[in-house]
């Protein structure tokens, strides 16, 4: 599980021809913030052993989120751009 930072990225769509630096760290900052609340709540509702429906739901709100952070990335490692840029 420690070798999951080594896998490649998936089909990403790419960041909108207009968006720089600064912006990709503040959306990937927000998606982040999202994702881990997000997260969150999924530890809690498997931890209160929520129906199986309500998990998945809560799944693929994760899956959204993931893949737009996963954009961000993209572009940023791309640009190369610290994030001190932001």
């Amino acid at each position: 599980m420690g070798d999951v930072h080594h896998l490649p990225l998936r089909n990403l769509p790419p960041a909108p021809p207009d968006c720089s630096a600064i912006r990709a760290w503040e959306l990937l900052r927000a998606g982040a913030r999202a994702t881990h609340a997000t997260l969150g709540e999924l530890v809690a509702m498997l931890d209160a052993g929520a129906p199986p429906a309500d998990v998945f739901a809560q799944i693929d709100i994760l899956n959204t989120q993931l893949a737009a952070c996963g954009s961000c990335v993209t572009f940023l490692k791309a640009t190369d751009a610290p994030p001190s840029a932001a």
